[in-house]
């Protein structure tokens, strides 16, 4: 059975609670975290807190680096962050999607800006083509009752792909090490992720640490040296 179970969804919020009604329309997410669910309007306190890794990942990016398209980048990890922490604060599937368009505007974003000088097009248009692509997969995904996880993982070989050949032809693999530290980072993320999900490792009443809180911070720390590998190869 896949660890993202469109068919079996758990509605965790209780009666009377904040957020019921949403998840009775909309429906559960397709995947259950250890955290308890807690009847507040902040329903996952420690998977939405640990949103705030993305905020400050994306103030450093905008404070950090001017250029035009990494000033995107920085402003679109924020509001992925915000997308994040609004969907584990309300816990259903509609808000669960809305984490997904953030997603969606990461990869996006990063596309653009890698591809923006082969593709001789302005990072603005391509931001544009990639963002439908991936809304158009998030649709199909849901249309034909699959894990809209699916996404990440459809997006994850192209962008390494695309991003290891034009080092290499551009002979700037020697460039590589933040590269490096955001794939290691995201691959320690993607492993936490799972011990959270097989519950390997759950305290379900922890407020502070879970194998998805350490998903966000990892995947935190891995936008920052995303915007330096960008900035370094990019121009």
């Amino acid at each position: 059975m896949s660890l993202y179970d469109n068919s079996k969804r758990e509605m965790t919020i209780s009666p009377g609670c904040p957020w019921y009604n949403a998840q009775q329309t909309l429906g559960a997410p397709n995947v259950n975290w250890c955290e308890e669910t807690s009847c507040s309007y902040i329903n996952e306190p420690a998977n939405t807190w640990s949103n705030l890794g993305f905020l400050i990942a994306a103030i450093l990016i905008i404070r950090q680096f001017k250029r035009s398209e990494l000033q995107l980048f920085g402003w679109v990890v924020f509001v992925m962050g915000l997308f994040s922490a609004i969907y584990h604060a309300t816990n259903n599937y509609g808000t669960q999607h809305l984490d997904f368009l953030g997603m969606s505007l990461m990869i996006s974003a990063v596309l653009a800006i890698r591809l923006k000088g082969t593709i001789k097009t302005g990072t603005k248009t391509l931001f544009a083509i990639f963002l439908i692509a991936n809304l158009i997969t998030l649709g199909l995904l849901d249309i034909l009752d699959l894990p809209i996880q699916l996404l990440l993982l459809i997006n994850a070989a192209p962008i390494i792909s695309i991003d290891l050949f034009l080092g290499f032809k551009q002979k700037k693999l020697h460039q590589y090490g933040s590269f490096a530290i955001a794939l290691i980072l995201l691959i320690a993320a993607q492993i936490f992720a799972q011990i959270d999900l097989k519950r390997i490792y759950c305290e379900p009443e922890n407020l502070i640490m879970h194998g998805h809180v350490a998903w966000h911070i990892l995947c935190a720390l891995a936008m920052y040296f995303i915007a330096k590998h960008l900035n370094k190869t990019t121009a």
